[in-house]
């Protein structure tokens, strides 16, 4: 009997069945220069995932987070995540994000937004569109997880090595999904810290509805504060109290990267 691929949803229950789209089953990823990444923003507690864009129980949100409109911005990431993939068959598609919250178990975002992925069958959306799209027909089959990253800095560092782990190479392009709001410190603050080519690093803000809760006023109020700011003295999220503590309090289970082994490259950054 073999077994593949993604989940059904079956009385609040998850079965595996057969999917089309197995990864890297054609050798798909080998030839992948364009790096996408999904900054993770929570991770699943239902296992009812079907409705995971509209019902926040399915999500570990802290109190600040509810009400906020974070579902629906989660699946939009995940949905314009899936579609630069199907714009571009070159490419590979990380969810980044490590099992970030204590009181959810050992359970990791980028993981999280894999299974939301499939539960909502969300790989085969690109398809339905009228506009053609040269890679729509196997993105799940280029899509993998990063499972270590603990702040916005991490889901770019982590996830080029996931991308070289899975690839054998580092990546030409890089493509980042996130809130609008967030867009100076991944273009501004985190890819200059990585010397990343600018021309050669894409920002994609997408921003759930007002109607949802969402507030930009007051999220852009707090990015500067409790992000941007502290990331302009300390690109490297190394040595500022504020930083240090978040990298902590979101690696409750101790986790240990495993890139200064398979990006030895990179060892310089990943032991800054």
């Amino acid at each position: 009997m073999n077994l593949k691929g993604s989940y059904s949803n079956h009385h609040g229950r998850y079965e595996l069945r057969h999917h089309p789209q197995i990864f890297n089953e054609r050798n798909q990823v080998s030839d992948a220069e364009h790096l996408i990444i999904v900054a993770g923003h929570s991770v699943t507690i239902s296992g009812h995932l079907e409705d995971a864009e509209i019902d926040e129980k399915d999500w570990y949100l802290l109190g600040y987070q509810k009400g906020k409109g974070l579902p629906q911005a989660i699946i939009a990431h995940i949905r314009a995540g899936i579609l630069e993939a199907a714009k571009d068959p070159k490419s590979l598609l990380i969810f980044s994000g490590g099992e970030t919250r204590s009181d959810a178990g050992p359970e990791t975002e980028g993981g999280s937004y894999f299974r939301v992925s499939d539960a909502m069958n969300l790989w085969g959306e690109p398809r339905k569109r009228d506009e053609y799209f040269p890679g729509a027909f196997d993105v799940r089959a280029r899509t993998t997880s990063e499972e270590f990253a603990t702040d916005s800095f991490q889901n770019i560092m982590f996830s080029i090595c996931r991308f070289k782990e899975v690839t054998g190479s580092y990546p030409i392009k890089i493509t980042v999904v996130s809130f609008s709001f967030k867009k100076k410190r991944f273009v501004d603050l985190h890819a200059p810290a990585l010397r990343f080519p600018p021309e050669h690093f894409h920002f994609i803000g997408v921003d759930p509805d007002d109607s949802t809760g969402f507030d930009i006023k007051a999220s852009s109020e707090g990015e500067l504060m409790n992000a941007a700011k502290p990331f302009e003295t300390d690109p490297y999220g190394c040595n500022t109290e504020v930083l240090i503590k978040k990298r902590k309090e979101r690696n409750p289970f101790f986790r240990t990267p495993p890139y200064e082994i398979s990006c030895p490259n990179m060892s310089p950054l990943l032991t800054w």
